[in-house]
């Protein structure tokens, strides 16, 4: 099963969109968009369960 998460679900205005096999890999890639994109030097668990309760089956 396919997983997906758009970032403007969180960061209004975000266009990235990730969609992978599992829910721990688009975290990974969210996680490295947060830190590239939007300059987050810190990615706590509580952000992660957070973003983690937007991803959807695709």
């Amino acid at each position: 099963m396919k997983f997906k998460l758009s970032c403007g679900d969180a960061v209004p205005g975000c266009s990235a969109r990730f969609e992978d096999e599992s829910r721990d890999a688009i975290l990974e890639q969210v996680t490295r968009h947060a830190r590239e994109d939007h300059g987050v030097t810190d990615v706590t668990p509580e952000m992660l369960e957070a973003i983690g309760a937007n991803i959807v089956p695709a």
